[in-house]
């Protein structure tokens, strides 16, 4: 099992209809070449953890960084490791009802994590770098 992780900036014009078309593609994907993962999105960037065979994570990661809805693509970490975080989500992804306009940015952010460490039986350093994120928007 293999795990990648980077983070990028969302194009200027990105839209919520093209997150849904992010989301909708890459589970389709994820799925047949069974691939686990998340996508964090927070304040106009990404976050995503990807899953699987590293053969296929690394040709996946290729074209991601290709793709004209981000830029500044930076890997965070890639390694071998022993399980997924998640092994039922080709893509796991939360959405804000319209009641939670207030604060969207930092409760987004927050509701990501927490979701993310309601996942996690053993948690990885990707999930500490996570809380660690968490906790400090909401110091601030």
């Amino acid at each position: 099992m293999y795990e990648l992780i980077y983070r990028s900036v969302a194009s200027p014009n990105l839209h919520v209809a093209d997150i849904d078309k992010i989301l909708e593609t890459s589970r389709d994907f994820n799925s047949k070449n069974e691939i686990t993962g998340c996508l964090l999105f927070h304040n106009n960037e990404f976050i995503q953890i990807l899953e699987g065979e590293k053969t296929i994570l690394q040709a996946l990661y290729a074209n991601i960084k290709k793709d004209e809805r981000h830029f500044n693509v930076i890997l965070l970490t890639e390694s071998e490791k022993d399980e997924r975080i998640f092994p039922n989500w080709s893509m796991a992804y939360h959405k804000l009802s319209t009641k939670d306009n207030v604060n969207i940015d930092k409760l987004l952010f927050t509701n990501n994590f927490i979701t993310l460490s309601e996942l996690i039986d053993k948690p990885t350093h990707a999930s500490r770098l996570f809380w660690y994120m968490a906790k400090q928007l909401l110091e601030q």
